[in-house]
């Protein structure tokens, strides 16, 4: 069992508009993909706080943060990155944002390996190398995708 120490909870932004998501392309071993703005949280911060706090960052815009939409698990162990997660343990809580300004054309405090922001269409996720997979499924238009004001919904340990 993992300890509290590979243990990580992080609140990630999906913002969309006009059909369109916007993205953190990054660069890495597995070339270019794209990832949801957001980021772990600190001890004694609300993971909204840390939400508004990591989009700050990495797109140099404030938020506003809504509902919760997904929560996803990533057990390293269990999955192709397994070399690079081992014994860490993510649960990732998804949640609709509005922005509250536009977003700078590059990262204010980025990420390792953060190169650029990206409005991707949503119906294309599933084209791009979008992470979590699970989630792409879902944003464009998967069987589990929510209604509005559906409940969240539970994505398990996925990639």
């Amino acid at each position: 069992m993992p300890s509290s120490e590979s243990l990580r909870y992080a609140a990630k932004a999906i913002i969309i508009e006009n059909g369109r998501i916007l993205c953190l392309q990054k660069e890495g071993d597995i070339g270019r993909f794209y990832v949801l703005p957001g980021g772990g949280q600190n001890p004694g911060e609300l993971l909204t706080q840390a939400l508004v706090r990591e989009c700050r960052e990495e797109l140099g815009a404030d938020v506003h943060v809504g509902r919760l939409r997904h929560v996803q698990e990533y057990i390293g162990d269990n999955h192709n990155f397994r070399d690079v997660h081992r014994s860490r343990h993510f649960v990732n809580v998804y949640f609709d944002c509005v922005l509250l300004e536009r977003p700078e054309t590059h990262p204010i405090e980025p990420d390792q390996g953060q190169v650029a922001l990206v409005w991707l269409e949503v119906s294309q996720l599933l084209e791009h190398n979008f992470y979590p997979r699970v989630l792409a499924q879902e944003l464009s238009g998967g069987p589990l995708s929510p209604q509005p004001g559906a409940d969240p919904i539970y994505l398990g340990d996925s990639i």
